[in-house]
């Protein structure tokens, strides 16, 4: 009936795999009703939303440090170049007697005033984050107090010691939650420009 012995052998043989596989379903599933996929893409989907958690808690990070990064810039305005630890008035109250000089800050000091109020609005934004999609047992963990800050041109650079958790039964996602932020001028040369 064949004329190749070959294509004989393979024709028996995808028969009886195909027997093997039909009786293997009809044992395992019993019905056509049982017979629904369970489960599948259950991993990959938890994979994505997770990610998706990560992005979210990433985008109000950045947020919060760029409403941060505002309202710190407004306090060292409000200032008006007076800093505690030089123990000067601001620049407006200086009397005749005391050199402004004396009274400039350096960009240590002004960098190490800023840091620390920034760190201090950041943290207060970060406190108050929820992930309201998470399950029981289930955790996002944003690291406070963990930023080193980078002044670049006009920009706010945060660079991250800590990375961003989030812990689930069967996942464990982490991410370096950096930021770069444009504050839209020179902190330094706008600061100095107090006392041209």
């Amino acid at each position: 009936m064949f004329k190749n012995k070959k294509a004989a052998i393979f024709l028996t043989f995808v028969s009886i795999f195909l027997m093997v596989a039909l009786l293997y379903f009809y044992t395992t599933y019993g019905t056509k009703d049982e017979f629904k996929l369970k489960n599948l893409g259950k991993v990959q989907l938890e994979i994505l939303e997770t990610y998706q958690q990560a992005e979210k808690a990433l985008l109000y990070l950045d947020l919060s440090a760029k409403y941060s990064a505002n309202k710190t810039i407004e306090d060292i305005k409000k200032n008006q170049g007076s800093f505690k630890d030089l123990d000067c008035e601001p620049l407006e109250e200086l009397s005749e007697n005391q050199e402004q000089e004396d009274c400039i800050p350096t960009k240590k000091q002004i960098y190490d005033a800023f840091s620390t109020d920034f760190d201090l609005y950041l943290d207060d934004y970060l406190k108050k984050y929820k992930e309201t999609e998470l399950k029981e047992g289930e955790e996002l963990v944003i690291p406070l107090d963990n930023y080193d800050l980078l002044f670049k041109e006009n920009r706010l650079i945060g660079i991250a010691t800590e990375n961003l958790k989030i812990n689930k039964k069967d996942i464990t996602y982490s991410v370096k939650p950096s930021f770069n932020i444009d504050i839209g001028f020179d902190l330094f040369e706008e600061y100095a420009s107090y006392f041209d």
